[in-house]
């Protein structure tokens, strides 16, 4: 059983790590689901075939300096978050950085539920 919180409140971080022990996503919801996903991260520290797929497209096509890609759905793949850094974006709009990326992987897409793109320039050597 969850622990319960105070209606209007923020539930706490154990909440969501409770919540999280439970795997039950319809108890979880999303925040859940990310806390159980960083909390197994240690333990399983191998991406999923969907998340090395991703990996290694946009490793191939936008030679970034970071790359981060995460199955957020509780390893379904039906939700994953994107984290970029690439030369290539200096001088776009985030926007059209997204875009990029999105292109890069449409064909992806069709089977997601959704996907969370965080795109960055790195920072200029001085």
């Amino acid at each position: 059983m969850l622990p319960r919180f105070v209606l209007g409140s923020r539930p706490s971080w154990s909440y969501w790590c409770a919540a999280a022990a439970t795997h039950s996503a319809a108890a979880v919801g999303p925040t859940g689901l990310m806390a159980r996903r960083l909390l197994t991260d240690a333990s399983h520290p191998s991406m999923s075939s969907g998340e090395q797929h991703l990996h290694d497209k946009l490793q191939r096509e936008l030679q970034p300096t970071n790359l981060k890609v995460a199955d957020v759905s509780g390893g379904c793949g039906s939700m994953y978050v994107v984290e970029v850094e690439a030369e290539c974006f200096r001088g776009l709009s985030r926007v059209k950085q997204t875009k990029l990326v999105n292109s890069l992987l449409k064909d992806e897409i069709k089977d997601m539920h959704g996907m969370r793109v965080l795109c960055s320039v790195p920072p200029e050597n001085r």
